[in-house]
């Protein structure tokens, strides 16, 4: 459901995670200094969809 790819910064390699929402708006989270740490995160991700539990991160932020 997602992918993972390296990129490097002034602090040396980080991770990036891309993914699709349920809406099937293209998402991104980087900055992982680890790669298991980005697979984790891709994995909560696709549970959190399966499971009908996903918030999108920025809709999360709205104040009611």
């Amino acid at each position: 459901m997602g992918s993972i790819e390296s990129y490097k910064t002034a602090k040396g390699k980080r991770y990036r995670v891309r993914y699709r929402d349920p809406d099937r708006r293209s998402k991104e989270r980087g900055g992982f200094q680890r790669k298991v740490e980005a697979e984790e995160f891709l994995a909560s991700v696709t549970v959190q969809q399966i499971r009908g539990e996903y918030i999108d991160p920025g809709e999360s932020k709205i104040t009611v």
